[in-house]
């Protein structure tokens, strides 16, 4: 086909036909708009009175034009920069065992500790300085470090697990000559705006049974990682629990459920943390008794950074009471007796949070505190939404 002048002055009906067409073709509304911008810089007096500094093009060829109008829709097709989520296993870097992390655009977000040399699995979170956020429980040559090590990060335990097997301690020991949990495998997946980490465990006594089992529970255990907002950090964890035999889980809620514990270094300025919870009646010293437990919100500094860690508990959990510890553990207890076969999943999401130092350090203005307070109800509500 030969090429075709377009001329571009107020009378020119081909080039306005040409832009009508590209108009009338587009699907996309962002390809819509560029086509339309286009059309009012090629025809300045259709322009409203703003526009009327756009040059004005005398001759447009044909064959440009296609290729101008090409390359809008090509831009306008081409999706905004997505985050790259990873999941990455390797060796733990802070100390023994094994670590799976996740990474955001090559940054830690968060990190599954277990293995050789932990009582337990759990997970550190960290900050966006790459900071560690959560209690490491031991140094590097692993040796207990800081007070209580035994509360790590993320974590779920009881202290009092009682089946035909005996009875075991499995908050504050783990491991060889004690009842362990043992990661058969990972099925970690990752899409555009998180990253999940999905272990498979077997909760395990250190007798067996007549038919030479050893597992006491079976359960699926996931971490789903996200960062909204690109403000803070999302942990959305699952435990998918079944009784392999008939078991009591027990204990009491300081030594018992789904904590968070923070880094050892708030252990050593406990005077400067502070706690808001869900419902704000329901009082207690280290222990909130209600039926009704919806969250619960630690403020503690590291460095001189502040955080927030917020827990947020789903209804059909069943917890009825929360223990808080000013060093920088807290969380909700829930006993449970189980038949062989029968299921117990809970479920509770963890927001974590750099935020502005407390006006009157080291608590928060009441200005501060009603802010946090609404923040942390709103995150509650979207949580709950989550879970229909």
């Amino acid at each position: 086909m030969s090429a075709v002048n377009v001329s571009a002055n107020p009378g020119s009906s081909n080039s306005a036909f040409l832009l009508d067409f590209a108009l009338g073709q587009a699907t996309n509304h962002s390809t819509k708009q560029q086509f339309f911008i286009a059309k009012l810089s090629v025809f300045p007096h259709n322009c409203p009175s703003q526009m009327k500094g756009f040059s004005i093009v005398t001759r447009i060829h044909f064959k440009l034009l296609i290729k101008f109008i090409a390359g809008l829709a090509f831009v306008a097709a081409v999706p905004l920069a997505k985050a790259d989520w990873k999941v990455v296993e390797l060796p733990n870097p802070l100390g023994p065992g094994k670590a799976v992390d996740v990474l955001q655009d090559g940054k830690p977000v968060t990190r599954l500790v277990h293995g050789d040399g932990q009582i337990k699995p759990f997970l550190h979170v960290f900050g966006g300085g790459g900071e560690l956020v959560t209690n490491p429980g031991v140094d590097k040559e692993g040796k207990g470090a800081g007070l209580f090590n035994h509360h790590r990060g993320i974590f779920i335990g009881w202290n009092r697990i009682s089946s035909d097997l005996g009875n075991y301690d499995m908050w504050h020991k783990g491991g060889p000559g004690n009842g362990r949990y043992d990661i058969m495998k990972f099925e970690n997946t990752t899409t555009n705006d998180s990253a999940s980490i999905v272990a498979y465990i077997k909760w395990r006594a250190t007798q067996k049974d007549a038919s030479g089992s050893d597992v006491m529970i079976s359960e699926r255990r996931t971490f789903k990682v996200s960062r909204p907002g690109s403000k803070y950090t999302q942990v959305d964890t699952s435990f998918e629990m079944e009784a392999q035999r008939d078991i009591s889980l027990g204990g009491d809620l300081q030594h018992a459920g789904v904590h968070f514990r923070a880094h050892t270094e708030v252990a050593t300025r406990n005077k400067e943390t502070s706690y808001l919870w869900e419902p704000p009646n329901a009082a207690g010293k280290g222990k909130v008794v209600d039926d009704n437990h919806q969250w619960a919100r630690l403020l503690f500094p590291i460095g001189k950074r502040w955080y927030t860690a917020q827990e947020m508990n789903a209804p059909a959990n069943g917890v009825k009471e929360l223990s808080w510890r000013d060093y920088g553990r807290f969380g909700y207890f829930l006993p449970k007796k189980l038949k062989k076969g029968e299921p117990f999943n809970l479920k509770f999401r963890f927001a974590i949070e750099q935020v502005d130092a407390p006006a009157n350090a080291p608590k928060q203005s009441d200005a501060q505190a009603k802010a946090s307070h609404q923040l942390c109800a709103e995150r509650y509500e979207a949580f709950l939404k989550s879970l229909k």
